[in-house]
């Protein structure tokens, strides 16, 4: 009896282990490869309203907030009990003995470096504050980056894994969903700090594509749509994903009620979208738009190898399995993908790859894998003789 459970406990502990990595990876991939080491100096922007991208960052508020409040709970509650004084040599993402940064963090300006570290906000201090509260709030601030962008890693994880289980049934064809999107956030981290905003619309993504499959009450995606609206105007695809999906539910035909919730939640997407702009003022796109965008990005290798590195093969297998995958599924791939790998050839030079996660996570894994899981289920089976 007592092998049996000792089994079950390091079985647990084995699980636990995986899914730590899984979700705290990222995060360190995006201080030693990518330029998590802005984070900081963003932040301290956005909070002051000088965006260094204002059109469309400007108006991605709500994981400002977020990473905010989050500050000011630990600030006034763990690090009370648990001072920073004595986790710094165990966090600082600027230790030699704990990360190796390998980014060019001049990447997007010639003072990268400088605004990455310390010394940059002892300089920039009008409160008078003495360099060691200056070193404390810097850590302080990536220790609550780190644990935030963790727990929306976790929140990521659990729910895909419980949107793959709608359409996938083999136990392990659905983990092994989870790890190819985790490799596919493992990945993306050129040209990005911690991403905050588009990892939080991943995870409202993945929730509302479980909503709306299983066709829970559309009341849900109410909050879901306020708080994506606040965060990445990409949340004005839902209403259309729920449009899309019930109108094929319904035989494809037109119900008045899902009709309602539709325009209910596109109407909240559209007054947050202008409401934004009206709020904070409207600053013009800094990027022009064309078809000269998209042959550029299909022609740059370094963004062919960034999409490559998170998506692998899949989208050309999802191709494969599209038309014999469940009809719910094939609406949802349906009607992101084209849409979604459209606007963003067209408007910007897409190197910074995590943008192409929601259609990775909602409908090329689930399509692959349930092709896949088919497939050898078929085979599997006898034939009549």
């Amino acid at each position: 009896m007592n092998l049996v459970v000792l089994k079950k406990a390091f079985k647990k502990f084995l699980w636990g282990i995986m899914i730590f990595s899984m979700a705290a990876m990222p995060v360190v991939r995006a201080i030693d490869t990518g330029l998590g080491l802005h984070q900081l100096a963003t932040h301290k922007a956005a909070l002051a309203g000088d965006f260094w991208f204002p059109n469309p960052w400007k108006y991605r508020v709500f994981s400002v907030w977020l990473a905010e409040t989050t500050y000011q709970i630990y600030t006034n509650t763990i690090d009370k009990v648990i001072p920073v004084d004595g986790l710094i040599k165990y966090t600082s993402p600027i230790s030699n003995d704990r990360f190796a940064i390998t980014a060019n963090l001049n990447r997007f300006s010639d003072n990268g470096y400088e605004i990455s570290f310390p010394d940059y906000f002892f300089k920039k201090d009008k409160t008078g504050k003495g360099e060691w509260e200056i070193i404390k709030e810097y850590h302080r601030y990536f220790i609550t980056f780190m644990f935030l962008r963790f727990m929306i890693n976790l929140g990521i994880l659990y729910f895909a894994y419980r949107f793959f289980k709608l359409f996938i049934h083999n136990f392990w064809m659905v983990v092994l969903g989870v790890v190819f999107l985790d490799n596919g956030i493992n990945n993306a981290f050129r040209d990005t700090a911690f991403g905050f905003d588009t990892y939080i619309d991943l995870l409202l993504f993945l929730i509302s594509a479980l909503v709306i499959v299983k066709n829970y009450s559309p009341l849900w995606l109410i909050p879901v749509m306020v708080i994506g609206i606040l965060n990445r105007e990409t949340s004005l695809m839902i209403p259309v994903i729920f449009a899309t999906v019930n109108f094929a539910r319904d035989g494809y035909k037109i119900k008045l009620r899902n009709f309602g919730y539709s325009a209910a939640l596109a109407l909240i997407g559209v007054a947050g979208f202008v409401g934004l702009r009206w709020y904070y003022g409207y600053e013009p796109y800094m990027l022009v738009s064309g078809w000269y965008r998209v042959v550029e990005n299909f022609t740059n290798y370094s963004i062919v190898s960034g999409q490559f590195a998170i998506m692998l093969i899949l989208p050309f297998l999802s191709l494969f399995f599209l038309r014999s995958s469940p009809l719910l599924l094939r609406t949802i791939w349906i009607t992101v993908i084209p849409v979604w790998f459209a606007l963003h050839y067209y408007a910007f030079p897409v190197l910074e790859s995590r943008y192409f996660l929601v259609p990775f996570a909602l409908g090329i894994i689930p399509v692959t894998l349930f092709g896949i899981e088919k497939t050898y289920l078929d085979e599997k089976r006898p034939g009549i003789v």
